[in-house]
């Protein structure tokens, strides 16, 4: 305690006995939902991108001509979204192929592709491991690159690798969280590769593709950006994922309440991770599908004895929109009343607005990742 003469006294707590066994916890980051799928709906998966609290270079960690995000595998293509979630308005896309030498024995390995749809802004953030294998092109054909942007519209990126005992791959930055856009991803495995993965959350799961179909990648787009995803109102699994620190790493107890009157997905992990759980929703509310509308997916995280924390994930009232049938171009979109982030607060939402992919001119190629 100090105080001047006459004044009041004011305080500060230097060392507390409680935070040995409770030390105050805090959520990183905010909620961002994709959808991942193949023609007619098939591998559908709605998705968090990979999540990690450092940068995309820091996670691609290129080095010994190959990447080291902990994924790669012999034999097999990698796909994934990748989010800073001190940075989560960042977001970068990733595709690798094989593992580094020694770490797995990747044979002789050929893949053409082709990325198109990509959105005005996006640039190249990694050419693993040069740009005969990964860079602009005017052609709608896998394994042709002319190094040249398409001057209006959405732009490509042909890909051709050509490796044995490493990685091959590239990854593009600045992707917008805010805009619809949709990107189709098309390959062809000559030999040495033979399965195609898309990872998400964090990154223990993957969701296969068929490698004979293209894959399609888009935003969930909502009205307004208040860390909150739309509760699911389509049949279907989705995966949600949390990240919490704390000045510990101890063990904690993560409870999603999924809101339709399912049991609860309890998992255990420990601070600092990014945790998911997955789930598979019946739609609306109805007969057959329960819950009391507006309905939340909510996380409640605690470490034994200590006061539990809770996060709204994902809210009914918040609309979602959707780019049907692989367009997105224009959409309408309402708004609503969401509940924020601080336990149960409750926040408006403005009104009825509508989004436009934005269409400009070609951006220029950069070679840097952003911060």
């Amino acid at each position: 305690f100090a105080k001047g003469s006459g004044c009041s006294a004011v305080h500060k707590i230097l060392a507390d006995e409680e935070i040995g066994t409770c030390p105050p916890l805090n959520f990183v980051g905010d909620v961002k939902q994709f959808v991942v799928e193949q023609e007619n709906g098939k591998n559908r998966r709605t998705v968090p991108a990979v999540e990690r609290a450092m940068t995309a270079k820091q996670f691609y960690d290129f080095d010994s001509w190959s990447a080291h995000t902990g994924f790669e595998k012999a034999g097999t293509s990698n796909m994934f979204l990748y989010r800073d979630l001190n940075n989560p308005t960042h977001l970068s896309f990733f595709w690798t192929h094989g593992i580094d030498h020694p770490h797995g024995n990747q044979p002789s390995a050929s893949v053409d592709g082709l990325i198109s749809g990509i959105p005005d802004g996006v640039t190249i953030a990694e050419m693993d491991d040069r740009s005969s294998e990964f860079d602009w092109t005017t052609s709608s054909t896998m394994g042709v690159i002319d190094h040249k942007q398409i001057t209006s519209g959405t732009r490509n990126i042909g890909c051709r690798w050509r490796f044995a005992e490493n990685t091959d791959g590239g990854a593009i930055d600045g992707l917008p969280t805010n805009l619809n856009w949709e990107m189709k991803m098309t390959t062809k495995f000559h030999y040495g590769i033979d399965t195609w993965s898309f990872h998400f959350g964090d990154g223990s799961t993957a969701q296969d593709m068929d490698p004979s179909e293209p894959v399609y990648l888009r935003p969930v787009v909502t009205s307004v950006d208040l860390g909150v995803a739309p509760y699911p109102q389509v049949a279907g699994a989705e995966t949600f994922c949390t990240l919490v620190e704390s000045i510990t790493q101890e063990q904690l107890t993560y409870t999603f309440k999924w809101g339709d009157e399912t049991p609860d997905t309890v998992v255990t992990g420990p601070a600092g991770h990014v945790t998911c759980a997955s789930h598979d929703f019946c739609g609306p509310v109805s007969a057959t599908c329960g819950g009391t509308a507006p309905r939340k997916v909510r996380v409640f995280v605690k470490k034994t004895g200590c006061v539990e924390m809770d996060r709204i994930l994902a809210d009914e009232k918040v609309d979602d929109v959707t780019c049907g049938n692989h367009e997105g171009v224009k959409v309408s979109i309402e708004g609503a009343t969401v509940a924020g982030n601080d336990v149960n607060g409750e926040m408006e939402a403005p009104s009825t607005r509508s989004l436009r992919m934005r269409r400009s001119g070609p951006a220029r190629r950069s070679t840097s990742w952003g911060t």
